[in-house]
């Protein structure tokens, strides 16, 4: 570890690094997807059982965990959330660890997240003087989406009177220990989109007795790119991508199919812009198929609203960074990004904040999400650290402001 984050950690969690690193590889070896996080956690309960944390639900939300960790006297309550699930893709690393499963990876670092939420759920338990309580969330989905949800809809914040939030994400492309900071808007909103282009099959030499809709389909790309560049606010920020486009079989080289399938992203920060692009594509994608005697089935999914992090909760993280790892570790000018992140669910209840923090060393070089991506283990009580200090921290000055 860094010699100046091994000095400035709690100590407890220098001394438990090796312990909860051993936990970590264990789920990263054996990782899960979306809801079906069933071995991880109970891996996550064993733990905490072990340390003696006896506040541990593991069935109000599916694939997840609930602690709650009493302070000594009366206060409020704050939240920390961990990702426990992994990635539909296989691991390519050479780890001892890597992973099991085929066609499973831990590419994110979500068994990093779950780790560090671990520790800091440890270290809360032992030093618990501290008014109210803290409730940790080890939770499902994040990839897939849904996670957040299900853990806002299961009436936890309102049962515990939850007033802030905390997280933390691990980021491969800051140097070691260096947590990145984005006050306000942070990350956007995420959709899906799906279109059937249907047309008359027929043979490629009778191109008259069909409805091609391969030429449609192509035409709706090029089409649809001008959303962002002509029909949105060029102040806005926003991202139309078709990642996906199928029609025919590539060994039926004389047959044109009866339909062509897309499928891509919308990435927004302006709910007004999100519904705005939404609604043009569903314009261009009928009249582009009427155009070319096709029809068209357009379907719009949304996953997760866009990532706000409150200013006064985000310079409580960034005050705690600069004080305890120094004022090089805190980048407050850390950029926007178009990823996605359902922590943005939470955020629409209650304030909070979830950051970057780097693990990027001569390790640790490639990005999250690819096939040979490891979480660096050195960065556990850091983030440990980061996460318990905040809540003591918050929960101190929201018992002074009563």
């Amino acid at each position: 570890m860094n010699i100046v984050l091994q000095n400035t950690c709690f100590p407890e969690l220098v001394e438990w690094t090796e312990e909860l690193a051993g936990f970590r590889r264990d789920i990263h070896a054996h990782p899960e997807l979306g809801f079906e996080t069933a071995r991880t956690c109970a891996k996550i309960v064993e733990a905490l059982k072990r340390w003696g944390i006896e506040s541990v639900d593991a069935e109000t939300v599916k694939g997840g965990v609930l602690v709650v960790i009493e302070g000594s006297r009366p206060g409020k309550t704050v939240a920390l959330r961990g990702d426990i699930d992994a990635l539909p893709m296989n691991d390519a690393s050479e780890n001892a660890w890597k992973s099991t499963v085929a066609g499973r990876c831990h590419a994110c670092g979500h068994d990093g997240h779950a780790t560090w939420l671990l520790g800091a759920l440890r270290y809360l338990h032992v030093h618990n003087d501290f008014p109210g309580r803290v409730l940790g969330i080890f939770q499902p989905a994040e990839e897939s989406g849904g996670g957040a949800l299900s853990v806002c809809d299961s009436g936890v914040f309102e049962r515990l009177g939850v007033k802030e939030i905390y997280g933390a994400h691990d980021e491969a492309t800051l140097p070691k220990g260096v947590v990145g900071f984005c006050y306000g808007p942070a990350q956007a909103s995420v959709d899906f989109f799906y279109i059937t282009m249907k047309g008359v099959g027929t043979h490629g030499a009778r191109p008259h007795l069909g409805v091609d809709p391969v030429p449609a389909a192509a035409e709706l790309v090029h089409t649809l790119q001008t959303i962002v560049s002509r029909k949105v606010d060029p102040i806005e920020k926003a991202v139309v991508s078709v990642c996906s486009i199928n029609a025919g079989s590539y060994r039926a080289a004389n047959v044109i199919p009866a339909e062509a399938t897309l499928s891509g992203t919308i990435r927004t920060f302006n709910e007004d812009v999100r519904r705005q692009i939404a609604q043009e594509m569903e314009r261009m994608t009928a009249a582009v198929a009427s155009a070319n005697g096709c029809t068209a089935e357009l379907t719009v999914q949304r996953m997760t609203p866009s990532v706000y992090n409150h200013p006064e909760t985000t310079q409580a993280m960034a005050d705690f960074v600069k004080r305890t790892f120094g004022p090089e570790y805190a980048k407050e000018d850390w950029p926007l990004s178009m990823g996605g992140e359902d922590f943005a669910e939470y955020q629409l209840r209650i304030p909070g904040s979830i950051v970057r923090i780097g693990i990027r060393d001569e390790n640790h070089r490639v990005s999250i999400h690819n096939p040979t991506f490891d979480f660096n283990d050195e960065l556990i009580a850091a983030g440990s650290t980061l996460l318990a200090g905040v809540a003591r921290e918050r929960l101190e000055a929201l018992a002074r402001e009563e």
